[in-house]
């Protein structure tokens, strides 16, 4: 969500983040504050008309957005943040870990178009 990249670029010391290091198929614009996707594992989400998903579980992060992308130099920041300040469980009977996103599986598939609603199916 736009709601962790803001929250992970706000206790960066760069004061930024990419959205590209942790390789999203989609971000979802979201109005609340921190990790609020934290809250969405076992909700169902309509994105525009016709997608519907399943929020499985948060997304544990390894040492893969701190190395170089692209253009994109090294940011140990990338792991350290979450690690700090997101440290959870992704799924029942694992130990905390460092979350950014959510894993979702598609139960309708539909089309996506930048700007579509988000909403509780």
């Amino acid at each position: 969500t736009t709601s962790t990249l803001d929250r992970v670029a706000e206790l960066s010391p760069r004061g930024a983040v990419e959205l590209e290091r942790y390789r999203p198929n989609v971000v979802i614009g979201a109005a609340a504050a921190g990790f609020t996707e934290n809250e969405w594992t076992g909700r169902d989400l309509r994105i525009g008309s016709d997608l519907t998903i399943r929020v499985m579980a948060r997304t544990p992060r390894c040492a893969i957005p701190t190395l170089a992308h692209g253009d994109l130099p090294r940011d140990v920041d990338a792991l350290r943040v979450p690690a700090a300040h997101n440290r959870t469980s992704a799924f029942a009977d694992f130990s905390p870990q460092p979350c950014v996103g959510v894993y979702a599986q598609v139960l309708r598939p539909g089309q996506v178009r930048v700007g579509d609603e988000v909403r509780a199916a």
